[in-house]
């Protein structure tokens, strides 16, 4: 199995620090995916599939009561979507934090952050159409069909995390999810009386 090995800064004398970062090649593969990937659920199913080349990359359970998602990705980690109110949605889970927040009224630009990735997913002139995009260049577009995000298509030209798919994948089927204000999906109980 390969090594990742990132070069150690140097300090102002110009000489090497001697603590070298060192990720597994077979982590950095399965977090990012490039190429075709697909979302796939039945209509009203609570239940979605991340497919890719290699196969299944994810599988999503949306809990309606709670109105949360959890993800449970190729290599085994389990993510929990949820909202946050007012535009945000954030995954937590086994060391790995994402969010994604609304930049514009409409919903039509979102910002999507996250461990080691920051992207901007836009929506384009054509219905059902958005790409995430870098500094104005988009590197994965992203589409559903005619009707709903039951089924969507992502072309990813370079490698774009599993996470920033899903929580694009989450505000674009889940819209009144993401905008709700905190704690209005759920009405709050009153406090019993004494």
């Amino acid at each position: 199995m390969g090594r990742l090995v990132r070069a150690a800064p140097a300090d102002r004398a110009g000489r090497l620090i001697t603590t070298l970062d060192v990720v597994t090649s077979r982590r950095l593969f399965r977090s990012s995916v490039t190429g075709e990937v697909r979302f796939k659920s039945r209509i009203f199913s609570n239940v979605w599939v991340m497919t890719g080349s290699d196969g299944v990359l994810a599988r999503l359970r949306r809990i309606p009561s709670t109105h949360t998602s959890l993800a449970t990705l190729g290599d085994g980690t389990v993510l929990e979507i949820r909202p946050e109110g007012w535009g945000t949605v954030v995954a937590t889970g086994d060391n790995h934090n994402a969010r994604i927040a609304r930049e514009s009224w409409w919903g039509r630009r979102w910002a999507v952050t996250g461990t080691g990735f920051a992207y901007d997913l836009t929506s384009d002139p054509m219905p059902r159409r958005w790409s995430l995009r870098i500094g104005g260049h988009p590197v994965a577009r992203l589409a559903g069909t005619l009707w709903s995000y039951n089924r969507m298509i992502v072309e990813a030209d370079v490698a774009v995390p599993v996470h920033a798919l899903i929580l694009s994948w989450h505000v674009l089927a889940r819209p009144w999810e993401a905008a709700a204000a905190p704690r209005s999906l759920r009405p709050q109980r009153p406090p019993a009386p004494r």
